[in-house]
């Protein structure tokens, strides 16, 4: 049985009831004073002292973040951002074990001071940045200083990323203006120059002594480039049936579009800008970005040739390099019978001598065989238009523009079974020649000083200031046209008759090029292109024809066997200026944005701390608002020692922490029930069809 004690009421002389839940056979024990009661100063407070070490910590390390913005790489800096991260992950439970206790020891000092039942749960509940917020919407009629302790919870998963995002290690780079040179420009004197050989390097064709010391040279460089592997994707796009299987043979889409950034001496090559993604005809002379991510359309097999431009280290470099290039319009004429005719001359350099259209037409020039047996032959319109650019032998020595477009013919013979002719005919491709003259931005990477420098073409635009399409081409010399008619069919051509060339199964199909002695390609006519959509075969032909111009560029320069040195070079270069950009250092830069939430998380906590430590100094009541033991206290329903009043929670916890307590119903006898905690734990269970107080 419960026994209850009166005991005088202090100062008034009544009397209070009291439960006395003593064990029986104890002693009572004199009422003791607060003070006798209460801990120790140090046991009250040295724990919140403890905690302010936390937060000094924290700004310690903000401190060096501080420090260390924008100093030079560092072991001592490298550590700072190894604490950092690792300081970032404890950020959340260092403010959890500092903000909770403060808290706490608000709810205390304000039920010592007078609160509010609502107050105090809101302190005591809201231990986490979710229960704060949760508290916000489950408590109703909260007052205003409980949404300023939500705000600081949000600290505590904000301050963790501000640690780690406050400082970072960035490359610093540094930008220097490189000379550079490059081969042969837009400029229409420096055609002069190189064409008619008046000045520093000369053409192949420019003379027989000449022709004859570098036409295998000329020959040697068309057909490596048709051997390049990138070949097999050039004009291929959608246009073959086979692009697919060789972008796989190739390594994949990427790995072929690197294939043809360059030529096989890394000379940068020059895209097709009228074929590019992008590129508006509306707008010619806007930017127009080179994928290179796709297989990009070039217009030679060969590319620019570059010296200068960077320095022996990592780094990159741009530069802008200006560049000219011939362009086919093209229509075709399937029966071209009498264009062969015996003493016809719509054709500059060839007639038919025979009635029999087997025979091959017969050029009236011939230069020096090389024993090759072509299918297909080259000639030029015999117009007026062909006379304007013919009228001289010279290139012209000025920026002169002829009226008319020189007509290309690309002639083969096809079959019934090509067309629907049933005999052997000859087929004509006439192209108009265009030249696009074009800006090209250069991107040069070197990854390590042991590597060597990789260059691409980034945007490309038509010249301003030059036609788009202009009538004036590389073949408007004599002495070209002669040499470019004459030798690019029997570059690539076999020395055994009615075997396609190389050129031939390029511009029939480029996937087919190193299959052309194979059962895949015995049924195809070497030399009919009449299954070639015209824009297509323009295209293709018009990259054997720039491969061809290029060949004729100086075998040294070409191959890179000339050095890199840009001294005493001759006026066939070019100078420009690269820009050079290299990481020299790194240096550790500090995100003021984030710098400032750290810090202000890191001053936030200190005062949390402090404020601990203060009110702890001022509270006199027991701290029994701080777990369970709390809840025994005065309770007639716990059978425990009551050593007096002015003990906190946890000083009564090490009196009553073997005390065996359950939840149940604590009066089972009444119709209705009340649920508390008690030390009675053979009361019955709660059940949920029973009514309870």
């Amino acid at each position: 049985m419960v026994a209850y004690d009166l005991l005088p009421s202090k100062g008034q002389g009544q009397v209070t009831t009291a439960t006395d839940m003593s064990n029986p056979g104890e002693d009572h024990q004199l009422p003791r004073t607060l003070k006798e009661s209460a801990p120790s100063w140090f046991g009250r407070v040295g724990v919140s002292i403890l905690l302010i070490a936390i937060p000094v910590a924290y700004i310690a390390l903000v401190a060096m973040v501080a420090y260390l913005n924008n100093k030079e790489q560092s072991f001592f800096g490298d550590e700072v951002l190894e604490a950092l991260q690792v300081a970032s992950t404890l950020w959340p439970i260092s403010f959890a074990a500092v903000a909770g206790p403060c808290l706490k020891t608000l709810a205390l000092h304000r039920a010592e001071k007078g609160s509010s039942i609502e107050s105090l749960e809101f302190l005591l509940t809201s231990q986490t940045t979710v229960a704060a917020l949760k508290n916000l919407f489950t408590i109703r009629h909260i007052p205003a200083w409980s949404i300023g302790i939500a705000s600081v919870w949000c600290l505590s998963p904000l301050g963790g990323q501000a640690a780690i995002r406050s400082l970072h290690l960035q490359p610093i780079s540094s930008v220097t203006e490189v000379p550079a040179l490059y081969y042969l420009g837009s400029n229409i004197s420096d055609y002069n120059f190189f064409y008619n050989g008046t000045g520093g390097d000369t053409g192949v064709f420019v003379g027989s002594s000449t022709m004859a010391s570098f036409i295998s040279d000329f020959r040697s460089a068309i057909l490596t480039s048709f051997y390049m592997p990138d070949t097999l994707v050039s004009h291929a796009n959608g246009s073959t049936d086979g692009f697919d299987s060789a972008i796989a043979a190739l390594g994949g889409t990427l790995q072929a579009a690197r294939l043809g950034q360059r030529d096989l001496w890394r000379n940068v090559r020059i895209p097709f800008l009228e074929l590019l993604p992008g590129y508006d005809p509306d707008d010619p002379s806007s930017w127009v970005p080179v994928p290179s991510d796709m297989v990009v359309p070039y217009a030679s097999f060969l590319g620019i040739p570059i010296r200068g431009g960077s320095f022996n280290r990592a780094g990159n470099s741009t530069l802008t390099v200006h560049a000219h290039y011939q362009t086919l319009s093209c229509k075709r004429i399937r029966n071209a019978t009498d264009w062969l005719s015996d003493g016809s001359t719509k054709l500059v350099y060839h007639n038919q001598p025979s009635s029999d259209p087997s025979v091959a037409p017969q050029h009236m020039y011939p230069g020096t065989g090389n024993g090759a047996h072509p299918n297909l032959f080259l000639d030029i319109v015999n117009n007026t238009g062909a006379r304007g650019h013919l009228t001289n032998y010279l290139y012209p020595v000025v920026d002169l523009e002829p009226e008319s477009k020189l007509q290309l013919v690309i002639a083969g013979m096809c079959y019934g079974d090509n067309t629907n002719l049933a005999q052997p005919h000859w087929t004509f491709q006439i192209c108009d020649i265009s030249t696009s003259y074009v800006d090209i931005q250069v991107a040069c990477t070197r990854f390590s000083p042991s590597e060597s420098l990789t260059c691409q073409a980034v945007r490309a635009r038509h010249s301003p200031g030059f036609p788009t399409a202009g009538n004036l081409t590389a073949v408007s010399s004599r002495p070209t046209m002669n040499g470019i008619i004459w030798e690019l069919p029997f570059a690539t051509a076999s020395h055994h008759p009615a075997e396609p060339s190389m050129l031939e199964m390029y511009l029939i199909d480029p996937t087919l090029v190193f299959r052309r002695m194979t059962p895949v390609t015995y049924n195809i006519r070497p030399a009919c292109f009449a299954n070639v959509s015209l824009d297509v075969f323009g295209a293709r032909m018009a990259t054997a024809l720039n491969t061809a111009i290029m060949a004729m560029y100086n075998s040294s320069v070409l191959t890179g066997g000339d050095g890199i040195s840009l001294k005493d070079r001759n006026r066939m270069w070019h100078n420009s200026t690269a820009t050079w950009t290299e990481f020299i250092e790194s240096r550790y830069v500090m995100q003021k944005a984030w710098f400032s939430v750290s810090l202000a998380s890191t001053l936030v906590l200190l005062c949390l701390s402090l404020v601990n430590v203060v009110i702890r100094c001022i509270i006199k009541a027991p701290d029994f608002l701080d777990g369970v033991a709390g809840l025994t206290r005065d309770s007639q329903y716990i059978r425990a020692p009551q050593e007096g009043s002015g003990m906190s929670g946890s000083d009564r916890l090490q009196m009553i922490k073997g005390t065996k307590v359950r939840i149940c119903d604590v009066d089972p006898d009444s119709d209705v029930g009340r649920i508390a905690l008690t030390t009675k734990r053979d009361g019955p269970k709660l059940d949920w069809r029973r009514a309870y107080r």
